[in-house]
């Protein structure tokens, strides 16, 4: 995955329009942020991170809040308009581009600070969190768009957002294809060390490394590659296709990009064998 910043301007711009709507429907009933949280049922932090537009809310959220709120009729409509548009969002990659490769790096470094677990599945290259510099050095080439020529910049970005492979109190659960593993940009000389980062970060005990060989069965279509950062209140899925990329929030399909990884993992070689495999793979080059 390109892994970029997962916010933009017009995402922001909906998000703080349907926090506006929310505020707007409490303070005309006359509550306080905390009795609407006790009348909902919720935290207080919940409904000030919905105001805030630091949290994105669920449909069955926004319909709540205008229930308890007694809204009109039209803001009904607007708000759960908003939150639905809110839930995932679209971007261009020339949009995504804009600020130039490193501002990518930046965002999506956002998102591992914030998550307790992030699971990853690629079908078609090494994730940027185990890639080598020359790996990362010659997959952004590849993909720089802005022309902003900040690729040394950005692959340095990429090599810190690393260290959050050795915080113990995070985990990650990367299972990628044995296609990703012999995929390479330009040089396959540079396969060889890519291998021994596998296997070296594949030693952390909060990280779990698994290889699905093109001799097992998938258990599943694996047409894209996708991140899922558990986030406390907010689980993320970043998806990216060849035009764009997705930002996926709504809880019902976070749940279902969860199923997913659960199940191409248990196709997948244990971490035992899949450490095996990289060893095998990493003789035969």
């Amino acid at each position: 995955m390109k892994e970029s910043t997962p916010r933009g301007k017009r995402a922001d711009s909906t998000r703080k329009e349907l926090a506006s709507l929310l505020r707007s429907a409490r303070l005309d009933r006359g509550l306080s942020g905390q009795e609407l949280a006790d009348a909902l049922g919720w935290s207080q932090s919940k409904v000030s991170k919905i105001e805030n537009g630091r949290t994105r809310p669920t449909a069955d959220d926004v319909k709540a809040w205008s229930n308890a709120c007694r809204a009109s009729a039209d803001m009904v409509r607007r708000s759960s308009e908003l939150a639905e548009a809110a839930l995932v969002e679209s971007r261009h990659w020339r949009a995504v581009h804009a600020r130039g490769l490193r501002a990518g790096q930046a965002g999506v470094r956002a998102l591992e600070q914030r998550a307790e677990v992030v699971r990853s599945f690629q079908p078609s290259l090494v994730p940027g969190l185990l890639q080598t510099a020359e790996y990362a050095r010659q997959v952004l080439s590849a993909v720089d768009l802005s022309g902003r020529r900040d690729v040394p910049e950005a692959v340095a970005a990429r090599m810190r957002r690393q260290e959050a492979l050795y915080d113990s109190g995070r985990r990650f659960e990367f299972t990628l294809t044995e296609a990703a593993l012999r995929w390479h940009p330009h040089d396959a000389d540079l396969l060889a060390a890519q291998v021994d980062r596998l296997l070296s970060v594949a030693t952390l005990t909060n990280v779990a490394l698994r290889v699905l060989p093109l001799s097992s069965p998938f258990g599943h279509l694996q047409s894209n590659g996708f991140l899922l950062f558990e986030i406390p209140d907010e689980p993320t899925v970043i998806v990216e296709t060849f035009t764009r990329e997705l930002a996926i929030t709504d809880p019902e399909e976070v749940g279902q990009y969860r199923d997913i990884h659960t199940v191409l993992t248990e196709h997948a070689l244990d971490e035992t064998a899949s450490r095996d495999h990289l060893r095998d793979f990493s003789a035969s080059l």
